[in-house]
C-alpha cells in the first residue's frame, strides 16, 4: 500500500509517498506531482531510522553513574513514577525554580510545546510546578533574526514579509543557503525560476559551496561582518544621496543620528573589518541601486554575532532607505492593521536564569536565556537548577562548551530525556522515555476554512513508543497538576483539535491569496490604528530604535567586531572560524549517530581555501588541528572556497553514540559561551579567533 502523505522524520513538510507493508513502512519516496515533492537523506532512510537497533523502543532507568549510559528497561508506569518523584524530591531539597525544561528544534511544530512552553490560559509543565524556568531552542535559533530584529525595525516579525523573487531583478541571498535548507527548497526553487527569466544572483557568505555556486557575484565575507559590509554600503548611498529622501523624510526615525555615526567611520575601516575590498563594496552598492526590486533571502546565519541584531537592523535599513519595502521584486508586507509589539513586563521575583543579564530576551520571548543554564547548575548562579526535563533537542551538542553541559548533567538531581533516538544526554539520565516520530502520531491540519483537522498516523508507533505529549502528560499527572492533558486516545485526539500547534501550517493546504496591495505604509493600511507609518512606537520606520533605547542599547545599527574583545584579538589566532552552517544529510544533532548517514557524511570536515590550504601546506583529506582561544580539535580538511583566512567546520558532533570521527569532531568544544549578542544572549558562535594546522592524527 502506498500512501500519500507529509514526511515524518522532521517538520520540514515535504510531500512523499510511503509504501506500507504488513504495518511496517519500507519505502519512502519524493511525491514528484507536488510542488513540496521532496526526499532528503534521512527521509529515504526511513525504514533504518524507525526500525534499526539504535532506536529508542521502550522506557529505561538509569543503572550506573551518570554518564556511563547504563539503563534497566522499565515499565511505563514504573518510570512516569520514577520520573515525577525525582522532580517532586528536587523540588522539595531546592525549591520549585530548581526544575528546568528544555524543548528542542526536534519537536519544533508538535503539541508537545504546549505543555512544555504552554499557551494562554494553560501555563506550561514546570510554570505549575511554581518555576520560570522553561526553555526552548528559541534561546540559540530564529527569534533574534525572526523577532527581535524586524520588530525593533519594522514593527512586525518575518512571518509578515514576502520576499518577491518572482519579481526581483536581483536576488541578494545574505548568510543563508537555501540548497541545504530543511524541507521543500521553494526559495530555491523561486531563485532558479528567477535566474532562467534573467534575474541576477548576488549571494554574501563566507562560503561558496552550495548556492555561491550558483552565484552571479559571490561576496566572501568574514564570518560575523555582515554589519560591516552592510555600513559601508549605507555610507556610500547615503554620502552620494542616493537614497528615497521623502521615505526618510516622512518615514523614518533617527536618519540623522545613524548619519552622524556614519560619518565617524571611515569605508577602509568597515572594509578591512569585512574584508571585502572597496572596489567590490563599489561595486556591490551600484549593483543595489540600481532598482527597487532587490529581495533578501536571510535567516539565522546572521543571528550568532558579536553584534548580531545590529548587524541584520543594518541589513534592512538598506532596504529601507532605498525604496524597496512593500514593492514589487522587493520586500512585500503580507499584513494589514498590524498591533504595535508591547514588550512583556520583567518579573520582580521568581525570575528565571538569564533575565537579569538578557532582560530584551525576556521582553521579547517571556522567558529565561538558556545559555546560562550550566552556570546555575555548576555556580548556583544566580541560584540552584538541579533537574532538567529534555525534549527532542540535546544542549550539549547544540550550545558551546559541551563539557561544561555535561559537567552540569553530573551534578543534577534529575534528568529526564525524551527522545527518538539515543543522544549523548541519554548517557546522564535517570530516566529515558522513547518517543514517536510524525509518521506514527496524528497531525493537527488548519484547513481553508480555519478548522483543525488531524491527519491519521500511518504506522503504529514502534515498540512502546508514545507521542511526546502523552509522555509529559503522564509525568504531570503523577505529579498531580496534568487533570486537564490527555491520557486516552479520544481524550488525545480532541486535545489536538483544540489549538493549532505553531508550525501546522506546513501540513495545511492554504487558502487563496488576495491581491496585493503595495506600500501600504502611505495608505495607513499597515498599522491597526488605520495611521499611515509602521506599527513602531514611533510609528516610524525605526533606523534608531525607540525598543533599543529604552533598554539601553544603541538605537542605531552599531558594529561590533569579535577583535573589539582583548582576548580574542591576538595574533597566535589569525583565521577566523565559524559554525553552524547546515547540511543536505543532517538536522542538527539528528544525523550522524545515523549509520546510513554517517557513511554518506563520515567526517566534520574543515573548509579551507585552497590557497589558504597551499600556503600552510594542508592537503585535501589531510587531518588537522583547530585551536581556537577556547579549545583544540581534529578536523579532517577539505578544499573549497572560503573568504581567505576563514575555515567552516560544522557543528553536530560530539556524542558517544556517534562514529569516531564525529565523536572527537565536536566544533562546540572551540566556541564559548561567555561571549554573546548583548541584546538576545545569543552565543557568537559564528566569528571566532583561531589557527589551523597540519596533524599527525591517524584513524
Amino acid at each position: 500500500m502506498i500512501i500519500n502523505r507529509i514526511c515524518g522524520m522532521c517538520q520540514g513538510g515535504c510531500q512523499v509517498n510511503v509504501t506500507v507493508e504488513d504495518g511496517k513502512i519500507t519505502r519512502v519516496e519524493p511525491d514528484m506531482t507536488s510542488p513540496k515533492g521532496r526526499l532528503c537523506v534521512r527521509g529515504a532512510l526511513t525504514p533504518e531510522i524507525l526500525y534499526g537497533p539504535e532506536r529508542l523502543t521502550y522506557p529505561m532507568i538509569r543503572d550506573g553513574e551518570r554518564g556511563e549510559g547504563k539503563f534497566r528497561r522499565a515499565t511505563w508506569d514504573e518510570a512516569l513514577t520514577h520520573a515525577a518523584n525525582l522532580i517532586k524530591e528536587t523540588s522539595e531539597k531546592y525549591g520549585a525554580r530548581s526544575i528546568a525544561s528544555y524543548l528542542g528544534r526536534g519537536v519544533l511544530g508538535t503539541p508537545v510545546g504546549r505543555i512544555l512552553n504552554g499557551i494562554p490560559d494553560s501555563p506550561c509543565l514546570v510554570k505549575r510546578l511554581g518555576s520560570p524556568n522553561d526553555f526552548s531552542v528559541s534561546s540559540i535559533c530564529n527569534m533574534a533574526s525572526s523577532m527581535v530584529t524586524p520588530i525593533t525595525t519594522f514593527g512586525f516579525s518575518t512571518r509578515m514579509m514576502v520576499q518577491d523573487i518572482p519579481n526581483s531583478d536581483y536576488i541578494f541571498v545574505w548568510g543563508k543557503n537555501p540548497t541545504s535548507d530543511d524541507g521543500p527548497q521553494m526559495a530555491l526553487k523561486n531563485i532558479k525560476a528567477a535566474k532562467e527569466r534573467g534575474a541576477k544572483l548576488i549571494v554574501i557568505d563566507p562560503r561558496k559551496n552550495g548556492i555561491g555556486e550558483m552565484a552571479d557575484l559571490w561576496i566572501p565575507i568574514i564570518p560575523g561582518s555582515d554589519g560591516a559590509l552592510a555600513l559601508a554600503m549605507l555610507k556610500l548611498i547615503i554620502d552620494s544621496e542616493r537614497y528615497d529622501k521623502d521615505f526618510v523624510a516622512n518615514y523614518t526615525q533617527g536618519f540623522h543620528e545613524f548619519k552622524t555615526y556614519l560619518d565617524a567611520l571611515t569605508l577602509e575601516q568597515l572594509s578591512g573589518y569585512c574584508g571585502v575590498s572597496l572596489e567590490l563594496i563599489c561595486e556591490l552598492t551600484d549593483i543595489f541601486c540600481s532598482t527597487e526590486k532587490i529581495s533578501l533571502i536571510a535567516y539565522t546565519g546572521l543571528e550568532y554575532q558579536l553584534s548580531g541584531i545590529q548587524n541584520n537592523r543594518a541589513i534592512f535599513v538598506l532596504w529601507a532607505i532605498t525604496g524597496k519595502l512593500d514593492v514589487e521584486g522587493g520586500i512585500y508586507f503580507n499584513g494589514k492593521g498590524l498591533p504595535t509589539f508591547k514588550e512583556r513586563p520583567l518579573p520582580t521575583e521568581n525570575k528565571p536564569i538569564g533575565v537579569d543579564e538578557f532582560p530584551m530576551f525576556y521582553k521579547f520571548m517571556g522567558g529565561g536565556q538558556f545559555c546560562r543554564f550550566p552556570k546555575a547548575v555548576l555556580e548556583d548562579d544566580p541560584y540552584p537548577i538541579r533537574a532538567l526535563i529534555s525534549v527532542g533537542g540535546s544542549p550539549v551538542l547544540t550550545y558551546p562548551e559541551s563539557n561544561k553541559w555535561r559537567e552540569a548533567y553530573k551534578k543534577l538531581n534529575c534528568l529526564i530525556v525524551v527522545d527518538r533516538y539515543p543522544t549523548e544526554e541519554c548517557r546522564f539520565a535517570d530516566v529515558v522515555f522513547p518517543s514517536v516520530t510524525l509518521f506514527e502520531t496524528y497531525k493537527p491540519v488548519m484547513n481553508t476554512d480555519g478548522k483543525v483537522t488531524l491527519i491519521e498516523p500511518i504506522i503504529k508507533p514502534v515498540g512502546e513508543c508514545r507521542d511526546d505529549s502523552l509522555i509529559l502528560a503522564g509525568i504531570a499527572k503523577k505529579l498531580g497538576v496534568g487533570d486537564d492533558y490527555p491520557e486516552t486516545d479520544e481524550e488525545f485526539r480532541e486535545w489536538l483539535c483544540q489549538m493549532l500547534p505553531p508550525y501546522a501550517g506546513d501540513f495545511g493546504t492554504g487558502g487563496k491569496q488576495p491581491p496585493r496591495e503595495y506600500k501600504k505604509y502611505e495608505t495607513g493600511a499597515l498599522r491597526a490604528d488605520g495611521q499611515p507609518g509602521f506599527p513602531t512606537p514611533s510609528g516610524k520606520f525605526e533606523i534608531c530604535s525607540t525598543l533599543l533605547s529604552e533598554n539601553g542599547f544603541a538605537p542605531y545599527p552599531e558594529y561590533a567586531d569579535i577583535h573589539s574583545i582583548p582576548e580574542l584579538n591576538n595574533p597566535e589566532f589569525p583565521f577566523i572560524m565559524t559554525t553552524g552552517a547546515r547540511s543536505k544529510h543532517r538536522m542538527g544533532v539528528f544525523g550522524a549517530n545515523v549509520p546510513g548517514v554517517a557513511k554518506i557524511e563520515p567526517y566534520p570536515y574543515v573548509d579551507i581555501d585552497p590557497e589558504d590550504a597551499k600556503e600552510l601546506g594542508i592537503a585535501d583529506g589531510d587531518w588537522t588541528q583547530v585551536t581556537t582561544p577556547f579549545g583544540a580539535g581534529t578536523f579532517k580538511a577539505r578544499l573549497s572556497k572560503m573568504a581567505r583566512h576563514c575555515i567552516h567546520i560544522p557543528h553536530g558532533g560530539g556524542s558517544a553514540y556517534m562514529p569516531t570521527a564525529w565523536k572527537i569532531g565536536n566544533v562546540n568544544e572551540l566556541t564559548s559561551l561567555d561571549f554573546n549578542d548583548p541584546i538576545t544572549g545569543f552565543v557568537a558562535m559564528k566569528s571566532i579567533p583561531c589557527k589551523i594546522e597540519k596533524s599527525d592524527f591517524a584513524e
